[in-house]
Order: structure tokens, then C-alpha cells, then sequence
């Protein structure tokens, strides 16, 4: 793979609500900020999430090389009525090869490629949709690029794996080492932003003869939130030999 970009495809499928968490390990230091709307019981919702990286060295934090992430028990995700895109087309071809109904989400942010002398902060956008589900479990495409000043691509996909009590929902997804210009470090992130749901994807059906817009229902709230809050947990690989592992609690929506 020639064109390639460092992402964060963190928050993938991670439940979330307003929560602000910092944690570090070794050289690499995390913040996030994330969030359901609407936040309501058993609703269809919104996730949004941000996260900002920065290392303890003074540099660039180490590229990202894996990602677990644990979601509450109850936490759905709804895919009727949704398409799936192959994956080899989205490589080929990139979003515009995606049926509109395969969409979940979206996000972007910062990646960082380092020099001797100098660092360059490179805006990416990333595109998320479901793929066909691999033994009856979920899989997700994401399709991270970036233009200037390295035109870059690349494909990952986020697959479904067993999560331990008290979790319910678990994904991970390997990333491959980014290469970028001769001279520069491997490609790392700064910064990420992703959504997902039925407030932000939609697509346009014809409905009894009619162009209609059609919202995903997407990822729903848990019907019952636990004396506490919902337990979440993200596990980050570094190139390094690092990990970050966040366990925040989500605390019940009000009312």
C-alpha cells in the first residue's frame, strides 16, 4: 500500500456520553471527549467522540498500531435497512463506490509527520461504513484520506470480537505501519473526531413513488443503565511497545 495516512479510528462502536478522560503510559498521553444525542434510554442516537494525542517526550506520539474497544451491555447497533460496502472497492474507488444506505458515519482530524527540523500537521477525513458481516458478526470499512501536502489513502476494517462482563459489544482493528515521504518518521495523530448514527447518516429511498430521506437508526442507547453508569473500555497499541487503556463510566442519561 503506497498512499496511506495515520488516523485515529478511536471511538469506533465506543459508547459514549459527555465524559472527559486523561490518561497516560510510557511516552504517549490520551484525551477524550464523547457523546450520545439524543441522550435518552433505549433512543436511537448520535455518537460523537474527540480525542487529542500527545506524547510525554515532547514529540510526536507513537503511531497507533491496534484498537479495542468494549461497549455497555445493551448498547445496539440497528443495520435494517442498511446496505454494506466491499471492501475492495472502497480501496479501489474510495467512498463514492459505497451504496448511500452503507454509511454509519463520519470523522476526521490531524495526523503528523515528522522531520529532522520540522513536524507537518496534515488534515484527514474519515468515511465509515458497514461491511458484510464475517460469521454472522458485524464489521465495519473505514476510509481514511488526506490531499495536501501528501496525497494518501487508506482502507482498515473493524471487526466484531467477544466482550468480557461487563462489556457487551467489543471491536478491534489493526492498523499497518504508515509510511509517507522519504525522510519522515512513520505517520502518528494529533488529533480525531468521529460520528455515528441516525442523526447524521441518512440516505434518499423512493417510498410508495416518492424521493423520501431515510435516517439509520444506527447505534441505540441501552434500555437500563446500571447503578453507576455504562462501563466502557479502550485499549491502544502503540508502535512503541505501549498501551493506553481507558475505563471510563458513562454516567445515566438525566430524566
Amino acid at each position: 500500500m503506497t498512499r496511506k495516512v495515520g488516523l485515529l479510528l478511536g471511538g469506533l462502536i465506543a459508547a459514549a456520553c459527555l465524559l472527559l478522560a486523561g490518561i497516560a503510559w510510557a511516552s504517549n498521553a490520551l484525551t477524550v471527549h464523547e457523546a450520545f444525542t439524543p441522550d435518552k434510554l433505549g433512543a436511537p442516537t448520535n455518537l460523537s467522540i474527540t480525542a487529542q494525542f500527545t506524547s510525554t517526550t515532547g514529540g510526536p506520539p507513537s503511531p497507533i498500531a491496534k484498537l479495542t474497544l468494549y461497549a455497555p451491555a445493551g448498547l445496539g447497533i440497528d443495520a435494517r435497512g442498511a446496505g454494506t460496502c466491499a471492501e475492495i472497492a472502497l480501496q479501489l474507488h474510495g467512498p463514492s463506490a459505497c451504496p448511500a444506505n452503507s454509511r454509519v458515519g463520519f470523522g476526521g482530524g490531524v495526523g503528523l509527520i515528522e522531520f529532522p527540523k520540522q513536524t507537518i500537521r496534515e488534515r484527514y477525513t474519515i468515511d465509515f461504513f458497514f461491511a458484510p458481516r464475517e460469521h454472522g458478526h458485524l464489521a465495519l470499512l473505514a476510509y481514511a484520506s488526506a490531499v495536501a501536502p501528501v496525497l494518501v489513502e487508506l482502507t482498515v476494517i473493524a471487526k466484531e470480537v467477544p466482550a468480557p462482563k461487563p462489556y457487551g459489544l467489543g471491536f478491534s482493528v489493526e492498523i499497518p505501519p504508515i509510511s509517507t515521504l522519504p525522510g519522515a518518521t512513520l505517520a502518528s495523530v494529533e488529533s480525531a473526531f468521529a460520528t455515528f448514527g441516525s442523526p447524521d447518516v441518512a440516505y434518499y429511498e423512493t417510498v410508495h413513488g416518492k424521493r423520501t430521506l431515510v435516517h439509520l437508526k444506527g447505534v441505540a442507547v441501552p434500555k437500563r443503565c446500571p447503578s453507576g453508569g455504562f462501563p466502557t473500555e479502550g485499549i491502544i497499541d502503540f508502535a512503541d511497545g505501549s498501551t493506553l487503556t481507558v475505563n471510563p463510566t458513562i454516567p445515566c442519561p438525566h430524566g
